[in-house]
Formats: C-alpha cells, sequence, structure tokens
C-alpha cells in the first residue's frame, strides 16, 4: 500500500494528450495544449511525451514549440528527443511495437502572470506527413 501511495505524482498540475490520426503527422499540423496557472511563485517543470510505433524511420524527432502566456508574449522553442540508439534500438518504454519517451522541455520554470497558458507542439522533421507517431503530451509538475 505504501508504495502505491509513494508512486503517485501529486505534484502533476497538467497533463493532456492528444491523438495523431493514423499515426501520420502532417507538418501543418498542431497540436495545442492550454493550462491554467494562477501560482506565480513556484518553479515547474514541463515535459513532453511522445509515443511513436515501429512505422517511425527515424532515431530522433524534432518538435516546434511556442509558448504564449496570459500576457501576450510567446517563445519559439527547438527540441530533439532522440527515440533510438545509434543501432535502432527504441529508448524509453514500450511493449509490443509501440514506444514511449518523455524529456524535460523547461526545468524549474516561474510562470509570472496569472492565467491561461498556450503551448502549440508542430513536427519539425522534413517530411510533410510523418509517420509512426501515435500521440503527444505535455505535463506541468511542480518542482519538488
Amino acid at each position: 500500500m505504501l508504495a502505491l501511495v509513494t508512486s503517485c505524482n501529486f505534484d502533476k498540475v497538467y497533463e493532456k494528450t492528444e491523438d495523431i490520426v493514423n499515426s501520420k503527422w502532417n507538418k501543418k499540423q498542431v497540436v495545442n495544449f492550454n493550462f491554467n496557472s494562477k501560482d506565480t511563485i513556484n518553479g515547474y517543470d514541463i515535459f513532453v511525451n511522445v509515443r511513436n510505433n515501429n512505422e517511425y524511420r527515424y532515431k530522433n524527432l524534432f518538435l516546434f514549440i511556442t509558448t504564449f502566456s496570459p500576457n501576450g508574449y510567446t517563445k519559439g522553442d527547438t527540441l530533439e528527443i532522440t527515440l533510438a540508439d545509434d543501432k535502432g534500438k527504441w529508448l524509453g518504454h514500450g511493449i509490443g511495437g509501440v514506444n514511449s519517451i518523455a524529456k524535460a522541455y523547461k526545468k524549474n520554470i516561474r510562470f509570472p502572470v496569472s492565467g491561461t497558458y498556450k503551448i502549440e507542439v508542430l513536427q519539425g522533421m522534413r517530411n510533410d506527413i510523418l509517420e509512426g507517431i501515435m500521440d503527444v503530451s505535455v505535463s506541468v509538475e511542480k518542482v519538488k
């Protein structure tokens, strides 16, 4: 019972998963995440999780991420997630040809303004249609 209680993450304040239809991510398809923050004092970590299948042909994935704050400030970033090692073995966790891996996007940041924050994610690979990405998740966790 103690292991079950301590394994739960009570510091997660937001988590959402968006499916990629038919595991084919069009480079123009924006994946949106909106969360509300009233806490302007404490630090938070933001993670991006990607689930892929064996149709994915590359060892890494580039994402273009834009963050919008309630006061109109916008910040664009590029995030690289390494999905497989040099021999093609999937990193992360998975079973039956499905792999999941999380990567820290921002560590110990503070939300300076109360309100709704928006995160937009686009695939940044050279393919117009990127096959093998099943879904994308964003989670926001309070720093312990």
